[in-house]
């Protein structure tokens, strides 16, 4: 039987091209994208599933479930779906903190906690199951040498500390984690300037997936396949 894969953010960019991937290699995707009627490039792909859900709200979130369904055992969850507010320091505001801390951090966690049971369910049915994070190497206080992006930095650092208390608490249920950096990215929420093209960047990110087992507990991956620190 054919496992299944949901993918937030799925739309376009890293999550579009992992959507590309996982249906290549015969996965059953289901793509969660805020509007699924613009998403036209998604729907040509022709996934298992395209269903509305917004990260930042609870009640989006709640009806995504709903409408997926319990009874569909979901092998691996991807928490893609993020956003970045350019500001300065002078310039950054409590606004700026607060929706990026509730697209980047809450948003995963409201996310993985409604599909919590999908992801049981096939762990029961397969050993085991995989909640995966799109952190980013911005997120490490270790490695902060050079400041600035204040509230995105912020909110990637919050969601690493939210994952790695996910991953205690689901390890017993037969549910790994894992937080990936994915590289400096060309798309549209770079401004098209970076390394790696998305197709690269989902390449990459899927080989470190693929080596995720059981009883994982959210290691912090570089797109390199590397441990970055805390």
């Amino acid at each position: 039987m054919a496992k299944r894969v949901l993918i937030t953010g799925a739309s376009r960019g890293i999550g579009l091209e992992l959507v590309k991937h996982y249906k290549a290699l015969g996965w059953n995707v289901v793509a969660a994208v805020r509007n699924p009627s613009s998403a036209t490039e998604l729907r040509s792909l022709g996934p298992e599933g395209i269903v509305a859900l917004d990260v930042a709200d609870e009640a989006s979130v709640a009806t995504a479930a709903t409408a997926i369904g319990a009874d569909a055992p979901i092998d691996m969850l991807i928490n893609n779906a993020g956003i970045i507010v350019k500001s300065s320091l002078t310039k950054t505001t409590k606004a700026d903190f607060l929706r990026q801390l509730e697209v980047n951090a809450v948003g995963p966690f409201l996310v993985t906690k409604a599909f919590m049971p999908n992801l049981k369910l096939a762990a029961k049915q397969n050993d085991y199951a995989i909640a995966a994070f799109l952190s980013a190497k911005i997120a490490s206080i270790e490695l902060n040498t050079q400041g600035g992006y204040h509230a995105y930095r912020a909110s990637k650092t919050a969601l690493n500390g939210i994952a790695k208390t996910l991953a205690v608490d689901m390890a017993p249920r037969g549910i790994s984690t894992v937080l990936l950096h994915p590289g400096y990215v060309k798309t549209d929420f770079t401004g098209h300037k970076g390394d790696l093209t998305a197709e690269e960047s989902a390449r990459a990110l899927a080989s470190i997936l693929d080596n995720v087992r059981k009883g994982d507990k959210a290691a912090f991956y570089d797109i390199d396949g590397t441990i970055l620190p805390w």
